[in-house]
């Protein structure tokens, strides 16, 4: 499992697809805090410190939850799709690798990659926040711990969000249909969201659970219903996904 992983994550460093989306994604990011810039006479107004940023940064109707998994579609897309190109996803295979192990590695490396991009987003929405109205308002090590702790829920849902795109990309194949298919789930997925309300019906949509844990004090049934819903995808995704790469056959 240990070489697999090694091997996954050397593809994810040497991954252009990955890193074009890191960056275009924190670039977004860095423009729409600036552009927020021009309504610094109202920065308190907006939000009361420095930190509070990120998290208005991560709520449901802000940027990152709509366009985030747009770029996670297209990174995994490329990424698994590619070793099904060259043949390197059968190599590991005919190496006696289990498919399961297989997967599961994948599953790890996509999650990882994911969780650099939002954590990338999040420090670049703090710089830009100070760049752009200055280090305020105050904060203390129980701010910066309840930060982590909204930073782990949303990492764990957009976790679920790349299990979903890698199944995808395993049951496709083909780079271009899987493409397509990622990104408008990913589009699309914000207006069943709507359409399905803030009640606990819509919240088995993933996107229904970045707001109300992207607060400092969420309640304790946001939490649990966003854990829920997070690992509940995981475990349906990856279990689908699994069973088809098992028996597939690998041409």
């Amino acid at each position: 499992m240990l070489n697999l992983l090694r091997a996954d994550f050397y593809k994810l460093r040497r991954s252009k697809s990955y890193w074009i989306s890191l960056g275009a994604l924190v670039a977004i990011v860095a423009y729409i805090g600036i552009d927020i810039g021009s309504l610094g006479d109202k920065k308190e107004e907006l939000s009361p410190s420095t930190i509070h940023w990120i998290y208005m940064m991560f709520k449901e109707k802000a940027f990152l939850p709509y366009f985030m998994p747009v770029f996670q579609g297209i990174f995994i897309t490329m990424l698994i799709t590619k070793e099904y190109n060259t043949g390197t996803i059968k190599d590991s295979v005919s190496l006696g690798f289990s498919r399961w192990k297989i997967y599961f590695s994948k599953l790890i490396t996509v999650s990882l990659g994911s969780i650099l991009m939002m954590l990338s987003s999040a420090f670049v929405t703090a710089v830009t926040a100070i760049f752009v109205f200055g280090l305020y308002g105050t904060f203390s090590l129980q701010d910066l711990l309840l930060l982590l702790r909204m930073l782990l829920i949303h990492g764990l849902l957009y976790s679920a969000y790349g299990s979903i795109f890698l199944m995808t990309a395993f049951l496709i194949k083909n780079i271009g249909g899987a493409l397509v298919f990622n990104i408008f789930f990913s589009l699309i997925i914000g207006s069943f969201a709507s359409l399905l309300g803030n009640g606990y019906i819509g919240r088995i949509l993933l996107i229904s659970n970045f707001s109300p844990t992207a607060v400092p004090y969420p309640l304790g049934i946001d939490l649990k219903l966003a854990i829920a819903a997070a690992l509940s995808y995981l475990i349906i995704f990856t279990g689908i996904g699994g069973v088809t790469f098992k028996i597939l056959d690998i041409k």
